[in-house]
């Protein structure tokens, strides 16, 4: 902890390629750097290569740099960007006749695993699907996956 705290223009050397890309402020960075000098006290003394701490540990630190760093430059503080989120667009009112005519372009074992479907009143898992009409996960799979491709099909 002492040796980070004396080193503080190192760790930032090391980090800055990194820092817009972690979502991490200082202390954060402090603490990965405690940690990183940790390991690379515990490498030096199994190798008995004390001389070399410096070395083990920037390569230690710049990889838990870049394993924080996301990809994605990161705001400083959010309240200054205004995210707005639009209402969902209201869904398409789908009758019974639109149905019937969408599922006219699939085979009957696919019409009735589509309409099984469409009446949950959630999300079903491929497993779900494939124990309701005893099937393997990956039949069921590939027959929704059909389905779905004959329906856009015909009503391009």
């Amino acid at each position: 902890m002492q040796w980070v705290s004396a080193n503080r223009k190192l760790i930032r050397q090391i980090a800055a390629p990194y820092l817009r890309h972690m979502a991490a402020d200082s202390n954060d960075l402090f603490q990965e750097a405690s940690i990183s000098a940790f390991k690379a006290l515990i490498v030096v003394q199994r190798k008995e290569k004390q001389q070399h701490f410096v070395p083990y540990f920037r390569v230690i630190f710049k990889t838990n740099c870049i394993k924080l760093a996301s990809g994605i430059e990161t705001a400083p503080v959010l309240e200054d960007f205004h995210l707005t989120c639009e209402d969902p667009a209201e869904p398409e009112d789908w009758n019974e006749a639109k149905i019937e005519a969408a599922l006219r372009a699939v085979s009957e074992r696919q019409r009735e695993i589509c309409l099984w479907l469409l009446q949950q009143s959630s999300p079903v898992s491929t497993p779900e699907l494939a124990r309701e009409f005893k099937l393997s996960r990956r039949q069921a799979c590939r027959l929704v996956n059909i389905s779905i491709q004959r329906i856009a099909a015909a009503h391009l």
